[in-house]
């Protein structure tokens, strides 16, 4: 008896243990059936089905003529396997890949690659894409590898706007892993574009001016600060950045270029115009001028003798026509003191207005500050004060830093755009419009606060500066016609309306002095000016688009074209033009008269369709 109750306890263990392992299958074939079906299904799907991305085509960036300086063409590549998940391929140029689409389109891989419109001039403006790095992935994960990104300029800046959405080709593959017919097709969505202020026939205009000078030029609407140039020299070429080379003989010329421009001590990518910070020397002097006159710390007709050379007690503070000329110009007003550039003049100013009214000046009209241009890299300069010098450099503040600063020496410094902007304010009555690239209805525009008589007698003087007996001697004959046809009394509004330039040259120190006492100078020159342009016998023809604008066309061919667009869009009536030339190791030593002046000279002989006439020569007692 007790065998058999053990034997059919044994049993039912038996079948309990059964009928539990056969429980728990049905739940895990429930589990699997009903809950994670679909995973399942989705994975099958998954190695069934392979996705390509179709990248977007990129929006296009337009000037301020509606004509598109960046824009898309597709570039071709052939496909070794067309049925492998992801082939090997070589790039082709168009003919051949009109051959294959022809006979076999499946052989046919097309993308798009950037082209940039007068690349020399406006790449440092527009920038260049490029593809998708390691680092972008990390901070943006849902970007493809297929992408491109801006990386500098525009590009960059609208990137987000430019790039599109991208579409995809799903395609079934079988058991080797090989691409069958197309699933599904989603087409990709063209980005967004953006309209500039750019004038990119004026900055190509520029760029050639400044022919193997490094510098900066910069031209602004002194109505509404848009920016129609924006031009640095050296620059870079964005197609070579842009473009997939066809052979390995050109990616290697290009991958030479490239390392070149990297290696090149005059920095070819370096924004000069936005994140320079330079000495403005002279081109300073109307601040210290404004100052002076806001606080009624002088007067227009206050004096002042120049003797070559102001001393306080031990040390000496000369001008600029004495040190280099040893002569002197006696007893001069604030409009005369302008025309010359006169350095002692500036001294007792900024002694009378003092140092906090200068800085106080500065920043009124902009400097010190970010304006936020649409580029970004800005450098917002330094404008001191005693305050700063006192914390940063932990000495007090001397009657010298305010000679020094009274002529745009010393600490201070400013970027181009900054001086841009400035002398906009001044030739727009006061009323400062930040510089912007992009196409905007409705400009930032503020009053700065300044008496218009004060603004009308630093215009005087401004235009007295290009004027005979001023210091910016390539304007002499232009303003000495000009000023003659309306009269040498009449009013500073008509002798601008007239045509002729109010401008101010300077000439700024930097770095240590050699063992001769002197130091390396930077070339300014800042100009208002009203240009002449005849467009009576412009064709009614419409313009030809850039991209159909022969690279080899010749400067005449160029500006009809550009005189096309100004007929039927029209033009600034002022600009504010703002040239600065570096010194280098070939020349140390550039001035604001002799090597900056003729570069806007240049550029608005072009805009009036004069020719550009050899120079003046330089008269030592006319030059700065």
């Amino acid at each position: 008896m007790r065998n058999n109750a053990h034997n059919s306890f044994r049993t039912l263990v038996w079948y309990a243990s059964i009928a539990a392992l056969f429980s728990l299958l049905v739940i895990r074939l429930s589990w699997i059936q009903l809950r994670q079906g679909l995973q399942f299904v989705q994975a099958a799907d998954d190695n069934r089905y392979f996705t390509h991305q179709l990248p977007a085509p990129r929006g296009l960036i337009f000037d301020r003529y509606n004509d598109a300086i960046a824009w898309n063409e597709r570039s071709y590549a052939q496909l070794e396997d067309v049925t492998a998940l992801f082939p090997t391929s070589k790039a082709i140029d168009r003919e051949s890949a009109l051959q294959l689409l022809a006979s076999d389109s499946a052989q046919v891989s097309t993308k798009y690659q950037r082209v940039v419109a007068m690349p020399a001039a406006l790449s440092p403006v527009v920038g260049y894409v490029g593809d998708v790095t390691a680092e972008d992935l990390v901070k943006n994960p849902s970007l493809g590898y297929q992408d491109v990104l801006g990386k500098i300029g525009l590009e960059k800046i609208f990137n987000s706007t430019l790039q599109g959405k991208n579409g995809q080709d799903v395609y079934e593959i079988n058991a080797f892993g090989q691409r069958q017919r197309i699933f599904k097709h989603t087409a990709p969505i063209i980005g967004q574009s953006i309209q500039t202020s750019l004038d990119p026939f004026l900055s190509q205009v520029a760029f050639d001016a400044l022919g193997d000078k490094k510098g900066a030029a910069v031209i602004v609407d002194t109505a509404t600060g848009e920016i129609l140039a924006l031009v640095n020299k050296p620059s870079f070429d964005a197609q070579i950045l842009n473009t997939k080379p066809l052979s390995d003989a050109e990616k290697k010329q290009n991958q030479q270029t490239i390392q070149s421009w990297f290696a090149d001590p005059r920095q070819p990518f370096f924004n000069r115009a936005l994140s320079g910070a330079y000495p403005p020397g002279s081109v300073f002097k109307m601040v210290t001028a404004l100052a002076g006159l806001e606080t009624k710390a002088f007067t227009p007709d206050t004096e002042v003798l120049d003797e070559g050379v102001l001393k306080v007690g031990e040390y000496s503070y000369g001008n600029w026509y004495f040190r280099q000329y040893g002569r002197t110009e006696g007893t001069l007003n604030l409009v005369r003191a302008i025309a010359r550039s006169n350095d002692i003049y500036f001294y007792k100013v900024a002694e009378w207005a003092g140092p906090d009214a200068i800085a106080s000046m500065a920043r009124l009209l902009g400097f010190g500050k970010i304006i936020g241009v649409e580029l970004g890299a800005e450098n917002k300069g330094l404008v001191p004060d005693p305050t700063w010098k006192q914390q940063v450099l932990k000495e007090p503040w001397y009657l010298g830093n305010t000679y020094h600063y009274g002529i745009g020496q010393g600490d201070i410094l400013v970027s181009p755009i900054q001086v841009a902007q400035y002398v906009q304010a001044i030739g727009n009555d006061g009323t400062m419009c930040s510089p912007h690239l992009t196409k905007n209805d409705q400009p930032t525009c503020h009053e700065v606060g300044l008496a218009r008589e004060n603004l009308d007698i630093v215009l005087e003087g401004m235009l007295q500066a290009c004027s005979p007996g001023g210091t910016a001697y390539p304007f002499f004959p232009r303003n000495g016609e000009r000023i003659e046809a309306v009269g040498p009394s009449a009013s500073v509004k008509d002798m601008l309306v007239a045509g002729a330039v109010a401008c101010k040259t300077g000439t700024a120190e930097f770095g240590a002095a050699n063992h001769q006492g002197y130091r390396n100078t930077h070339g300014w020159f800042v100009a208002l000016v009203e240009p002449t342009i005849n467009v009576a016998d412009v064709s009614e023809d419409e313009p030809e688009s850039i991209a159909q604008i022969a690279p080899s066309a010749t400067t005449d061919a160029l500006r009809l074209e550009w005189l096309k667009r100004v007929k039927k869009q029209g033009f600034p009536s002022r600009l504010a033009i703002v040239v600065l030339v570096e010194s280098d190791e070939a020349e140390l030593y550039q001035e604001g008269s002799g090597d900056a002046s003729p570069v806007a000279k240049s550029i608005l002989d072009w805009i009036e369709g004069k020719p550009s006439l050899p120079l003046p020569p330089t008269i030592p007692q006319e030059g700065e």
